[in-house]
């Protein structure tokens, strides 16, 4: 028993695309064909009078809405990499799909394009069968209008049910997003679309109670339940994960550090160093000895491009300053409040000897492996 259950929590990965792993949860399997069994039960016989046809067309139009899902997933994934953040997989699974990110976004801008993509990408698509059924309508093809119909309904249900405003939802990345813009950390944001997504996970599971025993319908009411506690398993393991970090130590989450020299012109670094770090800001240090931080902003903002050849990275940089520095025993709330005083979101870390170790930015905390 314990290697059938093993079996279906293993995945099979289907192909690549943009160099990005798709895989499916062997338990997808079963949702699809209980699924396309459902639809072809509910093709009156007036459309389609043979049992098997009826099955092959629910298995058809059940294919065709998860990959509908698999494209709502690969905008996220798109968008993301526009952001430069790196994709580890796309993962249909049997309540959705995940596109699952390296880390987190730089910035709340760019939190909220990748999460807005993927309910972008199903209105469209929900447009576009909608579109598709009022052609077939015109032209009288019965067996057809009913289908673009279900997946017309089908992708516009996952737009708007990926809108509500809790974690894991797309809609809880956006209210993330808008807290975070608005000045809340992100790890409280984070925690508060959670709970967010808690609460609907609750209601939802109280709907599917309420379907099943009063209502009769076993199967929706079962279902609504199975996704509540799925939503409610990942918003509180969001929760947990965040709250970890909390008695962490900045060395346990600090990047290793990818600096630029003081010396440099600003027209070397733009041309030559830049290209190859996607970053916005970037520590200034040399053997080891941390001298400030260059933004790019401050460059486009400040530095005409006819300087560039005469300024070196130490004219334009931002001198190192007390709020801009910890040391690697300091803890992960203290660095977070740092980075909010010093209005740049970055510090470097410092080991007992005061030398340059590390970097931390905000935003892209995450544990070291």
């Amino acid at each position: 028993m314990k290697a059938f259950l093993e079996f279906f929590k293993r995945q099979l990965l289907v192909t690549h695309v943009y160099g990005i792993p798709v895989r499916i949860d062997y338990r997808w399997f079963i949702v699809l064909f209980l699924m396309a069994w459902l639809t072809a039960r509910n093709i009156p016989d007036s459309i389609v009078d043979n049992e098997i046809a009826k099955y092959a067309l629910g298995l058809i139009t059940i294919l065709i809405f998860f990959f509908s899902i698999f494209l709502h997933e690969l905008a996220h994934a798109f968008v993301a990499k526009k952001e430069g953040v790196d994709v580890l997989e796309i993962l249909l699974h049997p309540f959705g799909g995940l596109a699952r990110l390296r880390r987190e976004p730089d910035t709340p801008k760019a939190e909220f394009r990748i999460a807005i993509a993927g309910p972008g990408a199903s209105f469209l698509i929900a447009v576009f069968f909608l579109l598709l059924m009022t052609l077939s309508n015109s032209l009288g093809t019965s067996v057809l209008t009913p289908m673009f119909f279900v997946l017309f309904l089908l992708n516009l249900l996952l737009a708007v049910f990926n809108l509500f405003p809790g974690y894991p939802l797309d809609g809880g990345r956006v209210l993330r997003a808008f807290l975070w813009k608005r000045g809340k950390d992100l790890s409280q944001a984070t925690i508060l679309t959670g709970k967010f997504g808690q609460i609907i996970s609750f209601v939802l599971i109280l709907f599917g109670v309420y379907t099943s025993l009063v209502n009769a319908d076993l199967f929706t009411g079962f279902w609504t339940i199975l996704v509540g506690v799925f939503l409610y398993d990942a918003a509180t393991g969001i929760i947990r994960q965040v709250n970890s970090f909390e008695n962490l130590v900045v060395e346990n989450i600090m990047e290793l550090p990818i600096s630029v020299e003081p010396e440099k012109t600003v027209s070397d670094f733009i041309d030559n160093f830049v290209p190859m770090h996607r970053k916005a800001i970037f520590p200034v240090a040399k053997d080891r000895q941390l001298y400030g931080f260059v933004l790019l902003a401050d460059i486009k903002e400040k530095l005409p491009r006819e300087k560039w050849h005469s300024t070196t990275i130490s004219d334009i940089m931002r001198k190192i300053v007390a709020d801009c520095f910890v040391e690697t025993d300091s803890s992960v709330p203290v660095a977070k409040e740092l980075m909010r005083i010093n209005g740049i979101g970055v510090l470097g870390v410092l080991n007992k000897k005061g030398e340059f170790v590390g970097f931390v930015q905000r935003g892209r905390i995450r544990r070291r492996n």
